[in-house]
């Protein structure tokens, strides 16, 4: 193992903009309109029952990035507090959702983009974005972080006055029945809802890069909460509110729309804006994270060491830069329903809340040191709240994504158990070659105490 570290570049107003960035992606221009298909004007509601889960992660998210402020903590804690399969099944669950998500927000870019530029070739337009941001982030990721915090300035300015505007301007008649398709049927919308939310742990594969992290990783983690929570909630009240649910699910664009119906006839053009840069940023933080936790996996040996390298001129894991933006342009011939791929996709997510649960309960004893002296630490009573809260959403969760999508579930959980194969294949292998994974992450576990004793400014 050569032991490469990352350097912290990102500081707390930076990285806020980066996950803001994230998980305000591209869904929340697309999925109200499709939800409110099916939950009516409830779908705020939806958002905020998925909003439940989506609190308790960041309080995972928190926890685990200021006591192990190492690239892809969640792997390392997993891997560390259980077992390395755990932690290494993580991994290749993000480049799965790599696999299959860039390629939609490519294509949602694309799409977009056709507004400014009809004519313009789909494909080429989501193949050239994804080269765009792969260069940018091979630059340095000061320099992916500059645009980040421009893009989504912009983005979010333009959905708070959607949101807060539209307020003066809602039909109240529009909002009733609230739930017209039934309470069940706002549950089921919940579930692809909490893909709006699945970027908070997204977090933990940049750790390494934050600077003072056992201060800053827990006020990044809530304030970027507590910015989504307010902008999906008053966006999703307010479009239901301007344009019939019932006509919400067959519009390409909804927020578009939903700003025309009392907005300048130019603002149609800024939301529009608002959703490229949206795409943009999510894209963005797919291969910035992606290629993080792959470049930590490949330092314990896992996958090849031809990833387990940095550019000399910028310390960046340029080969698995490389790498998860290959995996999203070989993505790119495949199409997707947005609704659905959320719904499938937060089966990961929710296996790993479950995962998280029983770890976080495991926390004290297992690193008591880490735990007893972090700057953050949730109590032991709040560590089993948010064990029990993660393992029964989890669970309602997985069932009603599998009741929903049985399917795309059920391929979903192959290429899980490839990942599997894969993990105990490669560990054949090292252990003929003498490499113990255990010592390997004890190496990293010592990394994160040495890290949270450094106080970067």
């Amino acid at each position: 193992m050569s032991g490469v570290r990352l350097q912290r570049k990102v500081g707390l107003a930076g990285a806020v903009f980066l996950m803001v960035g994230n998980v305000v992606g591209a869904s929340i221009f697309i999925l109200p309109g499709n939800l409110a298909g099916i939950a009516g004007p409830a779908v705020f509601i939806a958002y905020l029952i998925a909003i439940i889960p989506a609190f308790f992660n960041t309080l995972v998210a928190a926890q685990v990035g200021s006591i192990l402020p190492v690239s892809a903590s969640d792997y390392v804690f997993t891997s560390t507090v259980l077992h390395p399969l755990l932690g290494f099944l993580k991994v290749w669950a993000a480049m799965l959702g790599a696999l299959v998500g860039g390629p939609i927000l490519a294509y949602g870019f694309a799409d977009y983009f056709a507004f400014f530029m009809p004519d313009a070739s789909r494909l080429t337009v989501a193949v050239t974005v994804v080269v765009v941001i792969m260069v940018i982030n091979l630059l340095g990721i000061r320099s992916s972080v500059k645009i980040q915090m421009v893009m989504v300035s912009i983005f979010v300015t333009a959905l708070l006055i959607l949101s807060l505007g539209g307020l003066f301007y809602i039909d109240l008649d529009l909002l009733i029945p609230m739930a017209p398709m039934g309470w069940n049927a706002v549950l089921s919308a919940a579930v692809p809802a909490y893909f709006s939310y699945t970027g908070f742990t997204m977090l933990l594969a940049i750790t390494e890069e934050i600077r003072n992290p056992a201060k800053n990783i827990p006020l990044i983690t809530f304030y970027t909460f507590l910015i989504v929570a307010f902008i999906y909630i008053s966006v999703t009240f307010v479009v239901p509110g301007l344009i019939p649910w019932q006509e919400l699910g067959a519009i390409a664009a909804p927020l578009s729309a939903a700003a025309a119906t009392f907005l300048p006839e130019w603002y149609s053009t800024a939301i529009t804006l608002a959703a490229l840069l949206a795409a943009g940023t999510s894209i963005n933080m797919i291969i910035i994270t992606a290629s993080r936790s792959f470049f930590a996996v490949a330092r314990n040996r896992i996958y090849p060491d031809i990833f387990n390298r940095v550019s000399r001129r910028t310390g960046e894991p340029d080969t698995t830069i490389i790498l998860v933006a290959v995996v999203i342009l070989a993505g790119i011939t495949f199409q997707g329903n947005i609704a659905q791929y959320a719904s499938v996709s937060v089966i990961g997510w929710m296996l790993y809340g479950i995962i998280w649960g029983i770890a976080l309960v495991l926390l004290p004893k297992k690193l008591p040191d880490h735990y007893n002296n972090a700057q953050f630490k949730l109590s032991k009573k709040w560590l089993w709240i948010t064990a029990v809260v993660n393992i029964v959403m989890g669970t309602l969760f997985i069932f009603i994504a599998v009741r929903d999508n049985t399917a795309p579930a059920l391929g979903y959980f192959f290429l899980l158990f490839l990942g599997v194969v894969y993990y105990l294949l490669r560990q054949r292998v090292l252990a003929k070659e003498g490499i113990s994974l255990e010592a390997l992450l004890k190496n990293e576990v010592e990394e994160a105490s040495r890290a949270t004793q450094e106080a970067i400014p």
